[in-house]
């Protein structure tokens, strides 16, 4: 199109040429001048025309190219559109049906963990009654122990004090023995003497008789005493008549049985009585009697003698024996009595220091991990609406086809001065259309620039606020715990606490110090306790689950720390208390514990992490347990400010 019009031109000029040289022969030469002059702007008049044209013709081939380019982005974009739409209506019902699910399966979860929850609930109560009723008859089987434990006490304090008695009785009966072996020897003694006077008396009897027998058989030529045995009676009585006016002194006898006295006094009676010999007038008035003694008086006489004498040396023997016999029988008693029971003291045997009737324990050092909660913040996108350049590109190339609509070719050849008018007002329009869309993208940027300088502004409005709620809140936490801790503070000095603070010396003795504070450690049989150890069962309530298990716990001052453990055997380790985390040790007098096995027997250990509670075996132990607890009770120092 360019070089069609080029030619033009050239066709255009190369006319123009001939007709000069056509009127360079006319005869008008002076009007030559203002034809050349005329012609000269009819040729630049006709290039800017052309030009015109060209620019109208380049212009409107813009404008077809842009409506085309519109048109075709604008079919592009549609479909573009309608792709975006169906994917996301795709998309959508996807996340509907996914939200579903989603529902679906945090409803069957929500369903699976509430019935876990019931169950592990029940469970838990279930876990905890049976708990209960454990520690329950284990409480009652510790107190039917002590019972028991104190009845044997107390029977063994009757023991003592029967076997001191029957000691003392030994004692007496041994002294009762010695004195009547010292009497039964003093009595055989006394009894040999008499039996060998009654022997000689006897002796010298049998020679007067025999002496009277030869003289009346001598006087008498050989005849026997005529004397009958009625007559031997009455003189035996007279005999015993004259012995009782006068009596023989009698001698003291010691404590010996009636049976053995009665047997000695009447051997004594007849050995006097048989011993004595009649008197020479007696004699004389025998012999000058009617009538005289037999002959076989004699024999008889010496039989009656002689079984008399037998009778009373086994009566002495007898009584003797019996006597050492009866003693042998005391000793014997007395010795199997001493015997059973001290048997019955050594049988019982030492009560064990540590209770035995508490279930095996374990150790840990508890560490109670809290869940911590998640919290999604959502931030909020704004979203803003903007003015592309495209658009107010196609507004721009609108006003300008809107305004040039009137501008074709066939009104331009037909009428020249208004064809100027509207070009002049087409460049104008498209100066305008210039001018407004330097406006609105210099407007555009001012609202984008004013949009970033309000969301800088607000951002660091935020951030000042969010630094003054910060601080606003960490002031408060600060008055907070300040106030916390002092009335922390009010309440440990309002408590009432044990007597004695904390003691970090190395060569401090712990035994005697708990001795010396007027515990009897060696009569509490819960406590095993050294210089520098103390151990015993306890119930310790959970920290997470709020159940009550028996531990052994150790008390330490080498390694500074209480622990506690399954068993007393201290090789599963379910707990450490370090000194310095101790701040308090108090009797448990508001009954907080909650469900305690034993609330007059519980007590308080406090540390910076948690609160302790525990229940001692017996009221002797708690306190023990206390004033050895305080002595390590590190933590409580920041209280003596």
């Amino acid at each position: 199109m360019e070089r069609s019009d080029e030619e033009n031109l050239k066709e255009e000029c190369s006319s123009t040429e001939s007709t000069q040289q056509e009127h360079e022969d006319a005869p008008g030469a002076k009007h030559q001048g203002e034809v050349l002059a005329v012609e000269e702007e009819r040729a630049q008049v006709l290039g800017r025309v052309e030009q015109l044209k060209i620019r109208v013709k380049e212009l409107e081939q813009q404008l077809q190219e842009a409506a085309r380019e519109a048109e075709m982005e604008r079919a592009l974009l549609q479909g573009e559109r309608e792709a975006e739409r169906a994917s996301l209506q795709k998309e959508q019902r996807a996340v509907d049906q996914l939200q579903e699910k989603l529902v679906a399966l945090e409803t069957g979860i929500q369903k699976d963990r509430d019935k876990e929850a019931d169950a592990l609930e029940t469970e838990t109560k279930l876990f905890e009654d049976l708990e209960f009723q454990q520690l329950e008859r284990e409480s009652r089987v510790e107190e039917e122990r002590e019972l028991a434990g104190q009845g044997l006490l107390r029977s063994k304090a009757e023991l003592l004090r029967s076997v001191s008695k029957r000691k003392e009785r030994l004692a007496v009966l041994d002294s009762q023995a010695g004195q009547i072996r010292a009497q039964a020897v003093q009595e055989s003694e006394r009894l040999a003497r008499e039996k060998n006077a009654a022997l000689q008396l006897l002796q010298k009897e049998k020679e007067k008789l025999n002496v009277l027998e030869r003289r009346y058989h001598s006087l008498t030529g050989g005849r026997p005493f005529p004397k009958t045995t009625s007559t031997l009676k009455e003189v035996y009585r007279s005999k015993m008549d004259s012995d009782a006016a006068s009596p023989l002194p009698r001698t003291r006898s010691g404590p010996l049985p009636s049976s053995s006295g009665s047997s000695s006094s009447s051997s004594q009676l007849s050995v006097a009585t048989l011993g004595r010999s009649p008197s020479p007038k007696s004699a004389l008035l025998a012999q000058n009697g009617t009538s005289s003694l037999p002959r076989n008086l004699a024999a008889t006489l010496q039989d009656i003698e002689t079984k008399r004498q037998l009778a009373l040396q086994q009566k002495g023997h007898q009584v003797i024996e019996e006597q050492r016999r009866r003693l042998a029988e005391l000793k014997q008693k007395a010795a199997a009595e001493a015997q059973c029971q001290w048997d019955a003291l050594h049988g019982a045997g030492p009560f064990s220091a540590g209770p035995s009737g508490f279930p095996a324990l374990m150790h840990h050092s508890i560490l109670h991990h809290l869940p911590a909660g998640r919290e999604r913040g959502e931030e909020g996108e704004h979203a803003y609406d903007t003015l592309s350049l495209e658009s107010s590109d196609s507004m721009e190339t609108s006003i300008s086809t809107g305004g040039n609509s009137a501008c074709s070719p066939d009104n331009m050849s037909s009428a020249s001065g208004l064809d100027m008018g509207k070009i002049e007002e087409m460049e104008k329009m498209l100066k305008e259309a210039h001018a407004e869309k330097s406006r609105l993208m210099e407007s555009r940027e001012r609202e984008m620039e004013l949009r970033r300088q309000a969301l800088e502004e607000e951002r660091r409005r935020r951030e000042q606020v969010e630094r003054r709620l910060q601080s606003e809140s960490a002031r408060r936490q600060q008055l907070v715990e300040k106030e916390v801790k002092l009335r922390e503070k009010q309440f440990s000095q309002a408590r009432p606490l044990t007597r004695y603070l904390p003691n970090r010396k190395e060569d401090f003795d712990l035994k005697t110090h708990i001795e010396s504070s007027g515990h009897g450690v060696d009569t509490c049989l819960h406590v095993v306790l050294s210089s520098k150890v103390c151990r015993g069962y306890l119930i310790k309530m959970g920290g997470k689950i709020k159940s009550w298990k028996k531990r052994w716990f150790v008390f330490d001052r080498l390694k500074r720390t209480l622990s506690y453990y399954v068993d007393k055997h201290e090789t599963k380790l379910k707990g450490v208390i370090y000194f310095q985390a101790i701040e308090e040790v108090y009797y448990d007098h508001l009954r907080s514990a909650a469900k305690s096995p034993n609330p007059a027997l519980t007590f308080c250990v406090k540390t910076h992490d948690r609160l302790y509670y525990m229940v001692a075996p017996s009221a002797e132990a708690m306190r023990i347990w206390m004033d050895v607890i305080v002595t390590g009770a590190e933590g409580y120092t920041q209280f003596m400010n």
